[in-house]
């Protein structure tokens, strides 16, 4: 079984997220005490903070959303419902803006006469979502997220799971993803063979783990035989979201 990430491998996360976020400023001017040219930034630290406490099981999914908002408009006076609304807008336009790598549909199809899954953080209805309209969700037979274990990668847990559901072995399973703490050093310490999609070209090298530039790379990485130099490792400083 070969499972992959969402966010940063199939679907771009990162250029949504910010215009996203760019929309929510301009919905609510002087409300939000932050720099315009810097919030995106700004807004990618608190979405990372509050929903790496969701992936540690310390706060719900819907709890992180309006932590967020509590911390972007520094209301932290603002009720469930006031959270709510003002995520509403954020996610309207962020789910209008994702989009898929162009290199994702290729490689799914490619891969298509092999079992393949999912391993996501996040709201399993979000994510399938993101799937569904970038035309990836029928390639993926297992689908695994944080919402369903209560917990994310880096968790051991929502890899087991999904390895459950698939029927395999942590040994015979891949997973491809962007993360490389979450992603690959997680899945790497299960026994479970990863290839980090450095879509950066940070390449920072050590051995572990098969390193692609993009998706078009994979089939090739995949190959027992396709050589020590397609290795390549993973740096604990980098992080994703």
């Amino acid at each position: 079984m070969i499972f992959f990430d969402i966010d940063g491998t199939l679907i771009d996360h990162a250029t949504a997220s910010s215009a996203a976020s760019l929309v929510l400023y301009d919905q609510f001017p002087g409300e939000i005490p932050f720099a315009h040219e810097h919030f995106p930034r700004t807004w990618e630290s608190i979405l990372n903070k509050h929903f790496n406490r969701f992936c540690r099981g310390e706060i719900s999914i819907w709890e992180q959303r309006r932590e967020r908002m509590r911390e972007v408009f520094a209301r932290p006076d603002f009720t469930d419902a006031e959270a709510d609304s003002r995520y509403q807008v954020f996610i309207c336009a962020y789910q209008a803006l994702t989009c898929a790598f162009e290199d994702a549909a290729p490689c799914l199809e490619r891969l298509s006469d092999r079992p393949l899954g999912i391993i996501s953080n996040g709201a399993r209805e979000q994510q399938i979502g993101k799937l569904e309209r970038a035309g990836l969700r029928s390639y993926f037979s297992v689908m695994v997220f944080s919402e369903d274990v209560g917990f994310g990668k880096p968790d051991a847990r929502i890899f087991l799971e999904a390895c459950r559901r698939a029927g395999e072995a942590p040994g015979n399973c891949v997973h491809v993803g962007d993360d490389v703490v979450a992603d690959i050093h997680a899945s790497q310490a299960l026994g479970i063979r990863p290839v980090w999609v450095d879509r950066l070209g940070l390449n920072q090298e050590q051995p572990g783990a098969r390193r692609v530039t993009s998706l078009d790379e994979l089939t090739s990485a995949l190959e027992p035989d396709s050589g020590r130099a397609a290795e390549a490792s993973v740096s604990a400083v980098i992080n994703k979201r």
